[in-house]
């Protein structure tokens, strides 16, 4: 898919079970398809443009914020509920390869293979569903597999789709923590072998601000799954409720873990801060113990160099030698008295 270049895909659930992907030129009649007794038509749009927002506001009289909301971009995970028609705003994980052109909420994972946020607007209603996203979308393109192969293993309903749509998002979180984990393994393993440098510091800082960012999609979608749990969109009925508490308590374990995760970087920090004072105190420990050693030959050279009469062993022809012994013995003495105590 090139950038910029829209793309639009409409599946028709019918009454039976069987799901039909309709025409490029029946998409103007969804509105009129879409009203029949049973049926459910999913449309995904992919980099939607000026044509596709008009296809939108013709057949599902999308709210004109909802359309400000697609034209801005880089929404905060929400649910909005206008006259007939509920909007929500998600966040699916983006393997590194499929990210490289998508506009995003921020890079989340480790540099290197690491991984972005793709922002989902979803439209829901009765008898339909509207997915809207910028570049590839590895969660709309499983659901839609799977919808086409089996429509009711997904959802004959609005919210049975929509159910699916979110669940495959938040599952794909937890690989993402996993490598964050493993993250934090290493560092922590880094620090203690007491490679505590400037590039440790940046990288434990930097996965401090990815898990932050994360939390920041993540709580917000934690209250949509909660409002939609309340049963505050009338699209959930009885039979889904069940799913979307499984859906809550997904997002409660992410959100769990964030939190754990962001206590294990701050202890990071705080080792890796602890680290760099022990061997700055290991350093300055070592050069007192130079400073002393060296003080005692200087001391004695010092007072030999006064130059004054009368000075003891003068003109003895062993007094140079003797001084220079003495220099030695006692920087040897001292030196082993540090080294017996680990100053060295």
């Amino acid at each position: 898919m090139e950038k910029g270049s829209a793309t639009l895909i409409a599946v028709v659930c019918d009454p039976d079970g069987t799901a039909r992907v309709l025409p490029q030129d029946e998409l103007d009649r969804i509105d009129e398809i879409r009203k029949g007794e049973g049926r459910l038509v999913w449309l995904d749009i992919a980099d939607p443009g000026p044509a596709q927002i008009e296809l939108l506001r013709k057949e599902f009289a999308i709210h004109p914020l909802a359309e400000e909301d697609i034209n801005l971009r880089h929404q905060r995970p929400k649910i909005d509920t206008y006259p007939g028609q509920h909007v929500l705003v998600a966040y699916e994980v983006l393997p590194a390869g499929k990210a490289h052109h998508r506009l995003t909420a921020g890079e989340v994972a480790g540099r290197g293979g690491g991984a972005q946020l793709g922002e989902i607007h979803l439209f829901t209603g009765a008898g339909y569903v509207v997915t809207v996203h910028w570049g590839p979308s590895p969660v709309i393109e499983d659901v839609m597999h799977r919808f086409k192969q089996r429509a009711d293993a997904v959802g004959r309903s609005a919210g049975g789709l929509l159910y699916a749509l979110l669940d495959t998002m938040v599952d794909g979180y937890f690989p993402l923590l996993d490598q964050l984990s493993e993250k934090i393994d290493t560092l922590e393993d880094r620090i203690i072998q007491g490679k505590e440098g400037v590039q440790t510091l940046r990288e434990v800082l930097d996965l401090k601000r990815r898990l932050l960012k994360l939390r920041r999609v993540l709580a917000p979608l934690r209250d949509v799954a909660n409002s939609l749990l309340r049963r505050d969109v009338e699209l959930i009925d009885d039979q889904a409720v069940p799913y979307y508490q499984d859906l809550y308590d997904h997002l409660v374990r992410v959100l769990d873990q964030l939190d754990l995760y962001r206590d294990l970087v701050a202890a990071v920090l705080e080792a890796n801060l602890s680290v760099t004072s022990n061997n700055l105190n290991a350093v300055m420990k070592r050069l007192t113990a130079f400073t002393v050693v060296l003080m005692v030959p200087t001391l004695i050279a010092g007072i030999y160099g006064m130059n004054f009469h009368g000075m003891p062993e003068l003109s003895w022809p062993f007094g140079y030698p003797l001084a220079l012994l003495v220099m030695a013995a006692l920087m040897g003495v001292i030196g082993l008295y540090f080294k017996r105590n680990d100053w060295f």
